[in-house]
């Protein structure tokens, strides 16, 4: 009877399963919600398809889910273009991480230079690391000619890293971090 079920188990994963085939389409369709979230078996698996963790990677970036960009970055190594690809995905990481702890502990991120890329992160980080802010109300306001962003803390437990983007007064995007 174990073995029936065992059986069934793996016929029924085998034929649910996502496959290459299934992230790539749902990828090129920009399903990029789907892409990370179902991604992350081919991540746990420690998958190396270097072309399938790319589509993951991005799809992540673009949803701010930055946390599982680590687990792929360290697999990206093969070409120029997969290692550029993982540097992205460290740099992203990091600049996460910085910025929580510049928010939460203050640190000091003048003269830290880092790549610099077209996600909000990157953004927030270089203005931050040039000291293109102010400080109101515990909230952290920077001014660019294209959007003006917001950065503070929630009051739940852990605190989160919010983002807000806004342009003329209204809010365009919020993104928030762990």
């Amino acid at each position: 009877m174990r073995v029936v079920f065992a059986l069934l188990g793996v016929f029924w994963s085998y034929i649910y399963a996502y496959s290459y085939n299934d992230l790539l389409r749902d990828y090129e369709a920009k399903n990029f919600d789907k892409v990370c979230n179902e991604g992350n078996a081919f991540i746990l698996k420690n998958d190396k398809n270097e072309q399938i963790l790319v589509a993951i990677g991005d799809a992540c970036s673009r949803i701010d889910s930055i946390n599982p960009l680590g687990n792929i970055s360290k697999n990206l190594i093969s070409t120029k273009e997969y290692r550029e690809s993982g540097s992205y995905f460290a740099t992203l990481v990091l600049q996460k991480k910085l910025i929580y702890q510049f928010m939460h502990d203050n640190i000091n991120l003048k003269e830290l230079k880092l790549p610099r890329t077209n996600h909000v992160l990157s953004i927030v980080f270089e203005q931050l690391s040039k000291g293109n802010y102010e400080i109101v109300d515990k909230r952290i306001e920077i001014t660019t000619p294209e959007m003006n962003y917001l950065l503070w803390l929630s009051d739940d437990d852990p605190k989160k890293v919010y983002i807000d983007e806004n342009k003329d007064g209204k809010l365009v995007k919020r993104h928030w971090y762990l």
